[in-house]
């Protein structure tokens, strides 16, 4: 395994990226599931010419075991690492089927499942720990405790039906020769093994290998009736694939074993004559010894002992050269071990400097990060810094725009203090003193001695009495109405009549809720802020018609002054900020911590809503 850098470890996820794709994972998965027709369609679909080419080959290896063919052992001559690691798996279970008392299958299988977990391909590393499993089911390495730790890590990577099904029939295996290990063979297994298989399709090839196996699962379970079934459904559902050979011949066999034990013998004979006909031809050597070695059982009961004698001395000789194979096999095996071990502990050298490599590098990213975050938070603090100045600035201007409109408004209060301060002397100064004055002036004209018919001295008395009037009217309407006998909706009421009067506006009072009287310099704001939008409305707005309404409720009093006039255009007057007095009424009702709201439409007329805490 070689060490990677950083970055050729990014380009082996983005070379993994380019074959974990389809049509691998599909080439992979027919694979798994025995549709070698499907694969040998996904595999002429791969983009590289030597993994097309081993992938094709590897079909035909699982299509076709026994075949010899000395193009499936030659070098592989290209640098695709996928491609290598199904050449791999290709070469080692072709030597498998035609030579399997050697040790190359399992060097080369074992080369390909390290080769797979390096590419980090699952399908892959699946297909190699089926194929090194394949290798141990042979009869030299049933009982090889060995097994488990592929059984074990093939366990991990079940993401599948299918993968639980070759875990099923790898334990099946196993156990069958290890009645310990993993799971007790019994009904209940079966019964598990058979639910699993309901999900698969009845024309599955899955099927005869389970009826097979589970055939001889029932026969060490000593349940003869349900063996013999099964490995007659086996046999039953078995098509005309080379793949599936070795199924008739285990079932022909066993079926054999069985009529042995129910002494059964013309029966059994003619079961070794039927596995005759499919002897594994992966394996001539084995196949042959369980043909004679059961056949000179049944000849022996069928009283031919003669043929009894000579069909157990072949066996005999097969089964000698069968040790000696196993023997050489297990040295060689012991050898591969060896090897496996230094390369696996080469291999975790070469895996701890990678994983330095890969520190050093999770560091220098962690050290960029760090100083950019530092980097981050100094611009974020001289950002904040920067606006905190800024509003800083702002709130030192509202303070100063705050001043100058409180000094405004004390200038408003002082002007209208002033204002009412000079109506009051206007309007005594009128009833006092010139009020007096024509009071007795008319008083002398009254007792004067004088021929009143005289035309110019009625017209003179006339408009004597008219000065009086209006002199004692203009004193009162200097006084402003607001006296503090009578209130501000009086004083309302009374304009509003004043106005409705003259027939030009008609101006309607309506109040609700309003209770007991205000603050006099309170009421005498309001009057005067209702007064100036009424002079308003006569002056600009060209209405008939306009409506004063009071409302309180609670600690907040409501006014709403309307007209139906030709209205104005809002936007104009908020950018000159003149025009009408409604700056300066505005400011008033802020002086009051009160809302001053307008809504004019044009042609439509005028709505002010004023909102003043009490």
């Amino acid at each position: 395994m070689r060490s990677y850098s950083p970055l050729i470890f990014c380009l082996i996820l983005h070379y993994f990226a380019t074959y974990g794709a389809s049509p691998l994972d599909d080439y992979l998965h027919a694979l798994k599931t025995l549709d070698y027709k499907s694969a040998m369609e996904h595999a002429k679909g791969m983009g590289n010419a030597a993994l097309q080419r081993e992938c094709q080959q590897l079909v035909d290896v699982l299509h076709n075991p026994g075949q010899e063919r000395e193009t499936f052992v030659l070098p592989y001559q290209d640098s695709d690492e996928v491609g290598y690691a199904v050449f791999l798996i290709k070469k080692g279970l072709y030597l498998l089927y035609t030579d399997p008392y050697r040790a190359g299958p399992f060097e080369l299988l074992n080369e390909a499942y390290r080769l797979a977990q390096e590419l980090r391909i699952k399908e892959l590393e699946k297909l190699a720990l089926l194929s090194i499993l394949r290798v141990y089911n042979n009869e030299f390495s049933q009982s090889n405790d060995d097994k488990t730790t592929y059984l074990d890590r093939f366990e991990q990577l079940i993401d599948t039906p299918e993968d639980a099904f070759h875990f099923r029939i790898n334990l099946l295996h196993y156990n069958l020769k290890n009645v310990f290990y993993k799971v007790e063979l019994n009904a209940d297994f079966a019964r598990e093994f058979e639910v699993l298989m309901e999900g698969f399709p009845s024309t599955h090839a899955f099927w005869p290998m389970y009826h097979s196996l589970v055939g001889v699962l029932h026969e060490v379970l000593g349940n003869d009736d349900l063996a013999i079934e099964f490995h007659q459904k086996a046999l039953d559902t078995i098509w005309d694939e080379p793949f599936l050979r070795y199924v008739r011949f285990r079932s022909y066999i066993h079926l054999s074993e069985i009529m042995k034990g129910m002494e059964r013998y013309e029966d059994g004979l003619r079961y070794v004559a039927m596995a005759k006909k499919y002897r594994d031809p992966v394996d001539s050597v084995r196949s042959s010894y369980y043909i004679n070695h059961y056949a000179s059982f049944h000849h022996m009961g069928l009283g031919d002992y003669a043929t009894a004698f000579d069909k157990q001395l072949a066996a005999i000789d097969l089964q000698k050269q069968l040790e000696y194979n196993k023997n050489a096999l297990e040295i060689s095996n012991l050898n591969v071990k060896f090897q496996t071990a230094e390369k696996e502990k080469q291999i975790l050298r070469e895996q701890q400097r990678a994983a330095q490599n890969r520190d050093l590098f999770v560091g220098a990213v962690l050290l960029l990060l760090l100083g950019g975050f530092i980097a981050v938070l100094i611009y974020k603090n001289s950002t904040k810094k920067r606006e905190l100045a800024e509003q800083q600035e702002q709130i030192q201007k509202q303070k100063v725009e705050t001043l100058l409109k409180e000094q405004e408004l004390v200038s408003i209060d002082a002007m209208i203090a002033g204002q009412e301060k000079e109506r009051r002397k206007v309007a005594n100064e009128l009833h006092d003193d010139l009020g007096s004055l024509m009071a007795t002036i008319k008083l002398h004209f009254d007792n004067m001695k004088i021929n009143k018919t005289d035309p110019a001295l009625k017209n003179a008395q006339k408009l004597l009495d008219e000065a009086y009037q209006k002199i004692r009217s203009m004193a009162h309407a200097k006084n402003s109405g607001v006296m503090a006998n009578q209130g501000l909706l009086p004083a309302v009421q009374k304009m509003a009549q004043t106005i409705s009067g003259t027939n030009a506006l008609a101006v309607t009072v309506e109040e609700y809720g309003l209770g007991e009287r205000m603050e006099n310099t309170l009421e005498l704001t309001i009057f005067r802020v209702i007064q100036e939008l009424i002079a308003n409305i006569i002056k600009h707005a060209g209405a008939t018609q306009a409506s004063i309404q009071f409302t309180q409720h609670e600690d907040n009093l409501n006014i709403i002054v309307e007209d139906n006039g030709k209205g104005f255009d809002m936007a104009r007057v908020e950018k000159t900020r003149s025009g009408m007095g409604l700056t300066t009424i505005e400011k008033r009702i802020e002086h009051l911590e009160g809302n001053f709201t307008v809504d004019s439409v044009l042609d439509k007329g005028t709505s002010i809503l004023i909102d003043i805490p009490l």
